[in-house]
């Protein structure tokens, strides 16, 4: 039987159509050159929402408030299993800045982007949810 997957809280940072994502590095372990939403492993003690804002700022400079959960998804790192938890987050400030390589998305734009497989299906329901709400 295989260990038990990793838990890695993603935040979601959704601001006025937009959405904050950036782009893996090309000497990335995992991913390399793909794009991502900020997040990462959850520490020993930390709630997902805890974790997810926690990464969210120490990978992009913005601290979020996080708001429920938009979905899940499975996937495997070079170090085993993982447990990807989207969570959706908004920040605290109304126009920040995010550290390079973030910036801001628009969500419609995402289907046109690279990510991992293991977030198809929450680009999908983003896509849905931009879509029945007037988005371009």
């Amino acid at each position: 039987m295989g260990a038990s997957p990793a838990a890695i809280a993603v935040a979601v940072v959704i601001r006025a159509g937009l959405v904050l994502v950036g782009r893996r590095g090309d000497r990335a372990a995992d991913a390399a050159g793909l794009h991502e939403f900020p997040g990462g492993k959850v520490e020993p003690g930390e709630t997902l929402a805890d974790a997810a804002a926690r990464e969210c700022f120490e990978e992009t400079g913005i601290s979020v408030n996080i708001s429920g959960l938009l979905g899940t998804g499975i996937s495997s790192s070079s170090n085993g299993p993982i447990e990807l938890f989207f969570l959706r987050a908004e920040p605290i400030d109304p126009f920040p800045e995010p550290h390079s390589p973030f910036d801001w998305k628009p969500i419609a734009g995402l289907a046109g982007l690279d990510f991992p497989p293991a977030n198809a299906a929450l680009i999908a329901r983003l896509l849905a949810i931009n879509s029945a709400q007037g988005g371009s």
